[in-house]
């Protein structure tokens, strides 16, 4: 935590030096006050919020969203505005314009990356080819949500907007790949009202993630299933269509380590192929050694703020959004529909997956 506080307060330095000059001149002591002050908005989410309890509904969109657009905002400016203060400092003229410019478009993007657009799913299509797919699973239609983070800053109506546009894409069957819950026990009944509202022809399956262990240990599952969907916890089920069949697998949480890919494998038909829900992507080396078709996973977010593969998530992962193969198998990292830590999003929207199942030829 006093890591992402340093870091947080560091990307604001540019911030720092712009509201000491423009527009209020408060001077650099005024300046880095005002800077301390609001980021212990902040701290209070990262030290002291639980989700246990229901939030009252003003405080995160009238005191923490305000906040979050101008860190955002600032974040995404310090970059050009370190270089226009170096080159001022050995050039010796006002950059103060061009620093103002850059954060303006900055707090702009961070407005509506903590508001609209991170309430605006984008729904993403893609085909796989699965080596091996029987004809008739030709065309099957997977919709996937991920990482949905049910909580404070997911409103009723927020969610059940994605629910309804899932529903709506005509899929085959719709997966849930973990972290349905920020933490705690305050909003299992949004994540039961969530699932109850997914429809579709084959059902709803899902697999849990690494939140949905945070402050509770059934609450989540016990939700799913009274929402009306399969869990899949180290098992899976057969998914059958004109006497073809697709073993749909799902493992628990690898980062609690609850994971067991060959217990979710075991009973698996002969040669059937392995749809595997794994909430982990790192969970895809493992299954692809075990020859599973196609393994869906989530928990990167694809970082909230990037543009494709340029994203804050491949800091930590090689593999941070979209489709990847492995020899005969292949990976899809939905870059999630809710967001943790700041609740932003800039370029990497809020995503609903459609994956349409290709034999190959």
């Amino acid at each position: 935590i006093a890591r992402v506080i340093t870091a947080t307060l560091l990307v604001q330095l540019p911030s720092m030096v712009l509201l000491a000059r423009w527009p209020w001149r408060l001077g650099l002591p005024g300046s880095i006050a005002l800077h301390l002050a609001l980021s212990l908005i902040f701290v209070r989410r990262l030290v002291f919020h639980r989700d246990d309890a229901r939030a009252a509904w003003w405080l995160p969109w009238l005191v923490e969203t305000p906040y979050t657009a101008f860190c955002t905002g600032a974040f995404l400016a310090a970059g050009p505005s370190s270089l226009a203060l170096l080159y001022g400092l050995i050039a010796g003229v006002d950059v103060t314009p061009t620093v103002a410019a850059a954060h303006v478009a900055g707090w702009i993007l961070g407005l509506w990356g903590s508001t609209v657009g991170r309430a605006r799913a984008v729904v993403l299509r893609r085909e796989v080819v699965l080596p091996g797919l029987p004809p008739a699973l030709d065309g099957l239609r997977v919709a996937q949500l991920s990482d949905v983070h049910c909580g404070p800053y997911v409103p009723r109506w927020m969610y059940r907007a994605w629910a309804a546009r899932a529903s709506s894409l005509g899929a085959d069957v719709i997966a849930l790949t973990g972290d349905l819950i920020t933490s705690g026990e305050g909003y299992l009944d949004d994540v039961r009202d969530l699932v109850s509202r997914l429809s579709a022809p084959h059902g709803v399956v899902a697999c849990m993630g690494n939140h949905d262990y945070f402050g509770t240990e059934s609450g989540v599952a016990d939700a799913v299933r009274a929402g009306g969907a399969r869990l899949l916890r180290n098992q899976g089920h057969a998914l059958t269509r004109e006497g073809a069949t697709l073993w749909v697998a799902g493992v628990d949480d690898r980062w609690t380590k609850r994971d067991d890919l060959p217990a979710a494998l075991r009973d698996r038909p002969h040669d059937a192929p392995v749809l595997l829900l794994a909430h982990d992507p790192a969970s895809f080396p493992e299954a692809a050694a075990a020859g599973v078709a196609l393994t869906l996973s989530g928990h990167t977010h694809g970082g909230q703020i990037g543009v494709r593969n340029a994203n804050l998530a491949r800091v930590v992962f090689a593999r941070s959004a979209g489709l990847f193969r492995e020899g005969d198998s292949a990976l899809y990292i939905n870059r999630g529909i809710g967001t943790t830590g700041p609740p932003v999003r800039v370029g990497m929207w809020p995503e609903i997956s459609l994956l349409t199942l290709r034999a190959a030829p």
